[in-house]
């Protein structure tokens, strides 16, 4: 896999947790709030975990 495949890969995985986030709230009868609250903020912290990821992967090699 190449770094642009990759970056490709995070940035989609990205994309479906934040639309995850965006129908989460439809869920709430079938869920109840305290299973929300969870999954919102597993998500949340699976973005921040791909962007840090992103940024490694972007920083330049040390030589």
């Amino acid at each position: 896999m190449t770094l642009e495949e990759g970056l490709e890969l995070i940035s989609n995985y990205k994309k479906g947790l934040e639309k995850f986030l965006e129908t989460l709230p439809e869920q709430s009868v079938q869920l109840g709030s305290e299973m929300i609250k969870t999954l919102t903020l597993n998500s949340k912290n699976q973005i921040v975990n791909l962007e840090s990821i992103e940024k490694s992967l972007k920083r330049p090699a040390k030589n």
